[in-house]
This record gives C-alpha cells, sequence and structure tokens, in this order.
C-alpha cells in the first residue's frame, strides 16, 4: 500500500513539473510579429544617378616611336667603353660603344705584310716577263727572215708564256690578299658602334667589360616623332580614313592627332582595326597609355566617385529606396569622366544613392534627414 503511494505521489509531481515547464501556471502572451527596430543613419549626403549626353567616347591606345632600332654588333669581344646612359638622346652617327678588337687589327696588319711580300714577288715576276718579252719578239723577228729554227722559236715562246702566266698570278695574289685585307678590316666598323639616327636611349643592355655577342643586342635606340597606336572597334572604320584629326587625351592634356596609318583588315577576335596616329612629342614616352577621343553622341549614366564602395573584387553603390531604407547595390563601371565615373549596369537614371559618409551605412538602414 505504501510503495503504490509512494509511486502515485512521484507521478504527480512529475505531471505537475511538466506542466509548469509548459507554463500551464503563468499568464499567456498573445502571438504577434515582433517588430525590429529601425536604424537611423544621420550625416549621409544623398545624391541622383544622372544622365548625360556624352559627345566622345575615348578608346585605350599606346604611344609608339616612330623609329626603333635594336642595336648589335657582328663583332665578338670584350666591350671597352659605353659611351651613354638610359634617357640620353644622341645625335646620328655619336659613338654609343666601343668593343676590343686588336685581335682583328693583328690580322689587318698581317695581311698588311702579306700584301707588300706579294707586291716585291709581283715585282719579280713583272721584271722577268720583261726581259722574257724581249727575247721573245727579237726572236718573232729572225723565224720571219729564217734565222732561227722553229724549234728554237717554239722554246722562247714557251718561256715568254711561262713568265706572263707567272706575271698574272703574282697580280691574282695581291688581289686575293687585298680582298681579304679588306673583309677583315670591315669588321673593325662594328668595333665602333654609332647611333644610325637622333634619338634617345631607352634601354641599355651593356656595361663595360662585358662580352658582345654577334645579334645580341647592346642598346634600343628611339627616335622622334612618337605616334599613337589604338585598336578602334569595326563600327568605325567607314568613319575613320588616312589624314583625319582626332583628339588624344595623354594624362591631363588633350592634343591633336593626325591619322597616318589604318588597317582595312578587321581582327575577328576583337573586331577592332588598328590605327596610327601622329602627334606632338611634348611630354610623350615610348609606351605611354593614352586614349583617342572619337566624336559619338551617346546616352551615359554618371555617378560621383564618393559613391563607390569597394570591398576586395566587388564594387557597390547604396541606394536609398523609397522608404529610405538603404540597400548595397552591385554596379558595372564603365570610363571615368572628371569626378565622376559611367555606370553601365546596377542603376537606373534618377535613383537616390549615398553620395557622401558611405562609411556610415549598412544594409536595411534608414537614412535620416
Amino acid at each position: 500500500m505504501r510503495s503504490y503511494i509512494k509511486y502515485a505521489l512521484f507521478a504527480l509531481v512529475l505531471i505537475l513539473g511538466i506542466l509548469w515547464l509548459g507554463g500551464f501556471f503563468f499568464k499567456k502572451i498573445t502571438t504577434e510579429e515582433v517588430k525590429q527596430e529601425e536604424k537611423v543613419v544621420q550625416g549621409l549626403e544623398i545624391g541622383k544617378v544622372e544622365k548625360l549626353e556624352q559627345g566622345e567616347s575615348a578608346y585605350l591606345a599606346t604611344v609608339v616611336a616612330d623609329k626603333r632600332a635594336e642595336i648589335s654588333t657582328k663583332l665578338m669581344g670584350s666591350v671597352i667603353s659605353v659611351n651613354v646612359k638610359e634617357g640620353d638622346c644622341v645625335g646620328k652617327g655619336s659613338l654609343l660603344v666601343r668593343i676590343d678588337a686588336s685581335d682583328i687589327q693583328s690580322q689587318v696588319q698581317a695581311l698588311e705584310k702579306q700584301k707588300e711580300q706579294a707586291a716585291f714577288a709581283y715585282k719579280s715576276a713583272l721584271a722577268h716577263y720583261e726581259a722574257v718579252k724581249k727575247t721573245y719578239d727579237r726572236y718573232s723577228k729572225l723565224l720571219k727572215e729564217g734565222a732561227v729554227t722553229q724549234q728554237e722559236f717554239d722554246q722562247i715562246k714557251a718561256q715568254f708564256e711561262s713568265a706572263e702566266a707567272q706575271l698574272n698570278q703574282a697580280m691574282a695574289s695581291i688581289k686575293a690578299v687585298e680582298f681579304q685585307k679588306n673583309a677583315v678590316a670591315s669588321n673593325l666598323s662594328y668595333a665602333n658602334i654609332t647611333a644610325p639616327f637622333y634619338g634617345c636611349v631607352v634601354s641599355k643592355m651593356v656595361d663595360a667589360g662585358d662580352l658582345a655577342v654577334p645579334g645580341q643586342p647592346l642598346i634600343v635606340l628611339e627616335g622622334k616623332p612618337y605616334k599613337v597606336e589604338a585598336h578602334l572597334p569595326e563600327r568605325f572604320i567607314e568613319r575613320i580614313n588616312v589624314g583625319d584629326k582626332l583628339k588624344v587625351a595623354a594624362g591631363d592634356k588633350i592634343i591633336e592627332g593626325k591619322v597616318i596609318e589604318k588597317s582595312d583588315a578587321i581582327d575577328p577576335m576583337s573586331r577592332t582595326f588598328r590605327v596610327k596616329l601622329v602627334v606632338s612629342s611634348d611630354g610623350l614616352r615610348s609606351g605611354m597609355l593614352t586614349k583617342v577621343l572619337i566624336p559619338e553622341t551617346k546616352s551615359v549614366l554618371l555617378i560621383p566617385k564618393s559613391a563607390l564602395v569597394r570591398r576586395f573584387d566587388f564594387v557597390g553603390v547604396w541606394v536609398v529606396r523609397e522608404d529610405s531604407t538603404l540597400e548595397l547595390r552591385f554596379v558595372k563601371l564603365g570610363e571615368e569622366v572628371g569626378d565622376k565615373v559611367e555606370v553601365i549596369s546596377g542603376l537606373k537614371e534618377g535613383e537616390r544613392i549615398v553620395v557622401g559618409g558611405v562609411e556610415k551605412a549598412c544594409e536595411g538602414c534608414k537614412a535620416g534627414g
């Protein structure tokens, strides 16, 4: 009996505990939506997305030199001196690099001695030829008079022909040595490397003491004027022609360029064609990035650069909705126009955006008055 009462009390306590945990003994709260308190952000500067009718389109271009030479030598030897440094401008014929050519000079001197020996041999052959020729002429007369036999005349004739051949051989030896000497001496011109035109040194790949190797560039020289090379969309191929004048944006300057070359072939990959413009050389350098401006009316959306939010590869703008709450929206950008930037996608004309104090904005927050 006692055991039964004990288990009944335990069950009662258990049931009362479950009811208490379930809130049976507490006043029930009516279920309703919990409203989150909106955060109001003060100090935001609000602007609007502007639409501009742009009169020019900009296309990237590169500055290239009118003349460019990678100067090397046909001579292998130690570099004695380098007379220029990068950035120096030199005139045509100016000495750039000197290469040791003492071995070639020794060869030239040796060939000069051979030429002298060949000249002595020629002089000896000439004297012998003249002596034999006199005898030959005398025997020719005697043969006509019948004073000598044909056999005696033939012997003298053979001697004359041999002397004549020796003389020709001596003359050929002189010419052969002379040609050989000239060929070796011509290499001396490669020992003193000079500028082929007026230009500026843009690269120097050699110093005194280095070994010059045939065909290896030593100095890169570029000459003015500079040209601007651009690849334009194929829709301009009928509009742009040689002789046309276009604006070129170089840094903070706008200069005039004249089209001097135009390719009629369109690159099937990029759908562009190549043009070159001659421009003023003031302030330009080879490899500089510029822009070719082409008249082309089109509508673009512009926003201040201060409105941009950059987080790693993400670029966005805080958009103010109609209820004044904020939304961070991804945008795709185009060309920069002064302190503003073109928006290709992500925004519409007239939309309100945060243009100042973007670091204070937060998703879902409300822009203060």
